[in-house]
């Protein structure tokens, strides 16, 4: 179970990071930050439900243990706003680093 667990927490971080790379590539070439924050959140919802599917086919998939226990398979889609939150914000972040005043 210990290695289901680091499955779905590595899943969780690769979604961040491949909603992250698109989000701020094409808030960089639109210059508009909604436009990036709705592609990651469809990246994410995309991902996520993939993600969702495969772990049911694989294992029915139970849910992770610890903090996140009582999710069960419900754990992707609780991580679908979390991580788009994520994306508004490091967006944010590399807006007023670069000075965009978009």
């Amino acid at each position: 179970m210990f290695f289901l667990d680091i499955a779905v927490y590595l899943t969780l971080v690769c979604t961040l990071i491949v909603s992250t790379i698109f989000s701020n590539w094409l808030f960089k070439m639109k210059a508009n930050k909604w436009l990036g924050v709705l592609t990651g959140f469809l990246i994410n919802t995309v991902l996520l439900t993939l993600a969702t599917v495969i772990f049911y086919k694989i294992n029915h998939f139970k849910g992770v243990e610890g903090l996140f226990a009582g999710l069960g398979i419900l754990i992707f889609a609780f991580f679908i706003p979390i991580i788009t939150c994520m994306n508004y914000y490091i967006i944010e972040f590399v807006k007023n680093k670069k000075g965009v005043d978009h």
